[in-house]
């Protein structure tokens, strides 16, 4: 237990904010769930058996390969499938599985995938909370960022968002150059998506390749219409901290984030602000790479229920990594956080 003479300060976020002005931000699926309560599932693998949307075979192979990993699990299957395709072999048990597997995914991201209706009067305060970082990593494969990069940039209002996608959808390998203000552009966010997005794809050769959409409201029926056999999205659901690592390194996309973003969210003239990410024990991993080696800065840590045990859990947690480094919290529920006005 905690020592009880140990209080934490959960402050407001307009007392703090000064200190992360043009520094970094963290999105975790608290943010997503203050949004809308339908990101509050267990895993997409619970949802889909208690849609029934599984065969026993597509059981079996959660069980065989001990994950609930959805996107892993399409992948192996998907693989199967390709290799069957190129040695002229006909499988239709395979074909099936993977038919089941696509189907029931897709399913499962409609059931607990928000509609843009159901966050559009939200994206104003969205927008003006986001645009003040210098960086923003989603740990996300929801299309919530998304939809406020989209609408930020049709703000014209001299900020730019940049999620380092480029022509044709291919990530830019030099992203850092990015940074830099061009035409009109007065200040640049550019933001990244550690566990892949629903909106990027790999193909059969690893090509990563992120669907850029003008569209708005049908935009997630739009990118479950590219999941053809030639290629799947690139997102990693769920898993311990060593599988997830797993699927990072199989992603040239994915590994950039996690070896050249993370160890630069905290500098000498960036702090960080981490919303709605409970720094759990599966993804020690990253938060290793983020603290790591850190001797100096900032670190503003969101808290919904303000409980005290878990905000020691955390702090020692940073601490332990990184003892220089100044940690507080704040609650998430405070006046021009996130969603809130």
């Amino acid at each position: 237990m905690m020592n009880k003479e140990i209080n934490y300060e959960i402050k407001n976020w307009n007392d703090i904010s000064a200190h992360y002005i043009n520094g970094s931000l963290i999105i975790g699926n608290g943010a997503s769930i203050a949004l809308h309560n339908k990101f509050a599932f267990s895993s997409l693998k619970e949802v889909a058996e208690q849609n029934d949307l599984f065969t026993n075979d597509i059981s079996k192979l959660f069980t065989e390969f001990d994950t609930c990993d959805f996107e892993l699990i399409l992948r192996l299957v998907w693989h199967a499938k390709l290799v069957n395709k190129h040695l002229g072999i006909i499988d239709h048990k395979i074909d099936s599985a993977y038919e089941n597997i696509k189907n029931s995914l897709i399913e499962v991201v409609k059931e607990v995938h928000c509609e843009h209706a159901d966050i559009v009067d939200k994206l104003p305060q969205l927008y003006q909370f986001t645009k003040q970082f210098k960086t923003i990593v989603s740990l996300n494969y929801d299309l919530i960022l998304y939809w406020i990069l989209m609408y930020g940039n049709r703000e014209r209002d001299g900020h730019k968002f940049k999620d380092c996608f480029q022509g044709g959808g291919i990530f830019r390998n030099n992203w850092k150059d990015l940074r830099d203000p061009i035409y009109d552009q007065k200040e640049v966010t550019l933001s990244f998506y550690q566990h892949g997005n629903l909106s990027i794809f790999r193909d059969a050769k690893n090509l990563e390749i992120k669907l850029q959409s003008s569209e708005f409201s049908n935009l997630l029926d739009i990118i479950t219409t590219q999941w053809t056999d030639d290629k799947i999205p690139l997102f990693v659901a769920e898993g311990t901290g060593t599988k997830k690592v797993e699927s990072i390194k199989s992603s040239p996309y994915l590994s950039a984030v996690f070896y050249e973003v993370l160890p630069e969210l905290i500098t000498e003239n960036s702090n960080l602000v981490i919303n709605g990410w409970g720094l759990g024990e599966q993804e020690s991993h990253l938060v290793q790479k983020i603290f790591k080696n850190k001797d100096l800065g900032k670190v503003a840590i969101s808290t919904y229920d303000k409980n005290q045990d878990e905000c020691h859990r955390v702090y020692r947690l940073i601490k332990d990594i990184a003892p220089d480094i100044d940690v507080e919290f704040f609650d998430s529920q405070s006046s021009e956080c996130w969603n809130n006005p």
